[in-house]
């Protein structure tokens, strides 16, 4: 066990000093962090137009509010902060390592691989507008909804986003992992991607057999919508189970497929 806390202890240090010169490179360039930080805060804004179009038109959507729809937005936009700092410019890298050998270099460093190819890189640039619009909208609706802030509901909100963070991470780097034996596995990245945004809308307003495909099976729809339904207190006992059990199955299947995809895996130089 302490060899475990250890190794732990380790590669949460490891991480501090991969944000750190993942930071020193933004001070170093600092045009590719201003113009990172300006086409993001651009696209956001076109986005929020879009929602402040349904939030104006008053509709609610199988029981869900505006300000209900608001919430959603809002964690949605969190959850995009957290996927563009933590794991996008790691994704994007992974089928390069394979293609051009660095992921052999990768090998030889006294850290978990899987570690190194998924938090080598810290994004400081896109996440900063999603996260204060995020939150701004969980404020604002939270207040328009009269609910108390309290600590309990804090914590377990943020208790829900860390879960969605996990399989955030895991349902997404799944498919980057069928690099290994493909070489670019870009065009299922892209399909993910593009199911990324069914998590821009309440999970209510699809049909029964997609929610189910989506929060149980690909649990793509679990990623916005459980913190979210925890805020509006529509959680009912098997999904408040499943909070809990979806991130330790994701991160055990994503830990498996890695294991047996670095177990066929040929060298660059072979």
């Amino acid at each position: 066990m302490s060899i475990s806390l250890t190794e732990f202890r380790k590669h949460v240090r490891m991480f501090f000093i991969f944000a750190k010169n993942s930071l020193v490179g933004y001070m170093e360039y600092k045009a590719n962090f201003y113009s990172g930080l300006i086409m993001e805060t651009v696209f956001l804004f076109s986005k929020l137009i879009y929602i402040l179009f349904v939030f104006q038109l008053g509709i609610e959507i199988n029981g869900i509010s505006p300000d209900q729809m608001l919430i959603f937005t809002g964690t949605y936009t969190i959850m995009i902060a957290i996927y563009t700092g933590l794991f996008m410019d790691n994704f994007y890298r992974f089928a390069g390592h394979i293609r051009n050998g660095t992921l052999d270099l990768y090998m030889t460093k006294p850290l978990s691989l899987q570690f190194m190819i998924s938090f080598r890189h810290v994004n400081f640039a896109f996440p900063i507008p999603n996260l204060i619009a995020g939150i701004t909208m969980i404020v604002l609706a939270w207040r328009r909804l009269d609910i108390e802030p309290s600590l309990i509901h804090v914590a377990g909100y943020i208790g829900v986003i860390l879960s969605s963070t996990i399989v955030t991470y895991s349902v997404l780097l799944l498919p980057q992992i069928l690099a290994f034996w493909t070489v670019k596995s870009g065009s299922i990245f892209e399909i993910l991607d593009k199911c990324w945004d069914l998590n821009n809308m309440p999970m209510y307003i699809y049909p029964k057999w997609l929610r189910r495909i989506g929060l149980y099976v690909v649990p793509i729809l679990f990623i916005t919508n459980m913190p979210s339904v925890y805020l509006i207190d529509r959680l009912d006992l098997f999904l408040g189970i499943w909070i809990f059990v979806a991130p330790v199955i994701s991160l055990l299947v994503v830990r498996l497929f890695w294991k047996l995809a670095v177990k066929r895996y040929e060298s660059a130089s072979s």
